[in-house]
């Protein structure tokens, strides 16, 4: 078991310097920058939750960064998606461009390569308990348990389903980190389930992200024209959001009947 711990002290550290990698470039607010810079947290993040002791584990002027980089990351989302042919008024996609430019500037003020050193020394011997396949099973288990008491709800609401994505992306890793190092059979293809429903949750959040911002510019937008052109656009994006929402809990509830 030892080598196994070993296994994942090395998967911390890949995914560490990753995070430094994506950071210290030059373009770090290139999206697939941004994107990458996120997913090497998240496996952190499931990999501590997996086996971590302290509830703690990430330094929190790092947590401020990556909050940041996710405000900016679901405007760079929604303006890919305005780009390639989703149906959005010039001016709110002026207005995007400009919360990018403000996030990134809040990004240069917070952001200090101390950040991530003090994290790259917190992941080089973390406290965790002994990888085990029980321990992976009990992990997977309680993510199907709590999927379940949100999906059976009378009204599950968006956040909550959120959550949902990332609860399942958090399953995704692990699992498929189990996978490769021998805790399931080479043929177990949950690993691909489990990034089945996680996208689906993630294309859900798209929408319901793209609603949150596109409420934030009408709040603000003065122009009589714009605005009613924005509260139209909500209307159609809110069918869509009704529509997603249906499908995928009932995607849901298929996969936690199956388990």
């Amino acid at each position: 078991m030892a080598g196994q711990r070993k296994k994942i002290y090395k998967s911390l550290h890949k995914h560490g310097t990753g995070i430094r990698s994506t950071v210290s470039t030059s373009a770090f607010f290139n999206a697939d920058d941004v994107h990458s810079f996120r997913t090497h947290v998240k496996k952190v993040r499931a990999f501590l939750h997996w086996l971590g002791r302290d509830k703690k584990q990430l330094p929190h002027a790092f947590i401020e960064i990556y909050r940041i980089s996710g405000e900016l990351r679901d405007i760079q989302v929604l303006l890919q998606s305005i780009e390639d042919g989703k149906d959005a008024p010039h001016a709110f996609t002026a207005w995007l461009h400009d919360n990018a430019g403000r996030l990134q500037q809040l990004w240069d003020d917070h952001y200090h390569p101390g950040i991530i050193r003090r994290l790259e020394r917190r992941l080089q011997r973390p406290d965790l308990k002994k990888p085990t396949a029980n321990r992976m099973q009990s992990f997977f288990n309680s993510g199907v348990e709590k999927i379940e008491s949100v999906v059976y709800l009378p009204a599950p609401d968006d956040e909550e389903l959120h959550e949902m994505r990332k609860r399942l992306k958090e399953m995704y890793y692990i699992y498929d980190w189990g996978k490769e190092h021998d805790y399931t059979q080479s043929d177990d293809a949950t690993p691909e389930l489990l990034k089945k429903l996680g996208e689906d949750c993630g294309h859900f959040n798209d929408i319901r992200i793209a609603l949150v911002l596109l409420n934030a510019y009408i709040q603000q937008e003065k122009d009589d024209a714009a605005h009613q052109s924005a509260v139209e656009l909500k209307q159609r994006w809110e069918e869509d959001r009704l529509n997603k929402k249906a499908q995928l809990l009932q995607t849901l509830r298929d996969f936690v009947a199956a388990y």
